[in-house]
């Protein structure tokens, strides 16, 4: 009987060192787990700041870029607004007495249609983000889906100013066939009486005027586009900063 009891107690004492030992062992397992999530939840948040820091980054040479490129809109708006203006003014005269146009205004408006001019935009942060694969770095969807688009969105200006290329050589290359010069001057009342007249027949300047007065249009359509990208951007830098990044 005694020894009965004393296997009970014998069993019962070893059922509570496995009791024991299990929890321990369940001890060291949480705490383990629990290290490692801490040690991930820091190397995130680590990963993060660092994302966050070449997100501001990016954003802010792409600011001084679109500032860039705003500037020189602004001179390719003027530029293509005067050509349009000269070509426009030109088909005017033909229409008037050729006494009664002054030859200086007219070399003038002449020297105005044979301007061409294109966008020198600046696109290195663009060019770096897309060919670094680093774009999805962007959190702003606007912003991200305006660099993954800009070369696509910039597709027809450049067709554009090809366009405007195309009929200013073929305006340049006409008129160096047919403008005489004497003594490095040019001879202007044969450019009224006769090359101003051939020259229209031949739609010469109205090329000039419809290439440059599209490429004008279009460079005024891009114009509140990029401006409200510069806003956009310009506060994301803001709110990265605030947030001490």
């Amino acid at each position: 009987m005694f020894r009965f009891f004393r296997r009970l107690r014998s069993d019962a004492v070893a059922y509570g060192r496995f009791v024991r030992y299990l929890l321990y062992a369940i001890g060291e397992i949480a705490l383990v787990v629990i290290g490692i999530l801490i040690a991930l939840y820091i190397n995130d948040r680590r990963d993060f700041r660092a994302d966050r820091q070449q997100e501001v980054t990016y954003l802010r040479e792409f600011h001084k870029d679109l500032e860039g490129n705003l500037e020189e809109l602004d001179r390719v708006i003027e530029k293509s607004g005067l050509t349009t203006r000269a070509c426009d003014s030109i088909i005017a005269f033909s229409r008037r007495a050729p006494e009664d146009i002054s030859n200086e205004q007219l070399m003038d408006f002449q020297l105005e249609v044979m301007g061409y001019t294109k966008h020198m935009t600046l696109e290195g942060t663009l060019e770096d983000l897309q060919g670094s694969g680093k774009l999805a770095i962007i959190r702003n969807d606007s912003v991200r889906r305006a660099m993954a688009t800009w070369e696509a969105d910039m597709r027809l200006l450049r067709e554009l100013e090809v366009d405007g290329k195309r009929s200013f050589e073929n305006y340049l290359d006409f008129l160096d066939a047919h403008f005489p010069f004497y003594e490095r001057h040019p001879d202007m009342e044969y450019f009224k009486k006769v090359l101003l007249n051939q020259m229209l027949y031949l739609n010469r300047v109205s090329d000039r005027a419809i290439t440059t007065d599209f490429l004008h249009e279009t460079y005024l359509g891009v114009k509140p586009r990029w401006e409200m990208l510069l806003q956009t951007v310009g506060g994301e830098i803001k709110r990265l900063e605030k947030d001490g990044f």
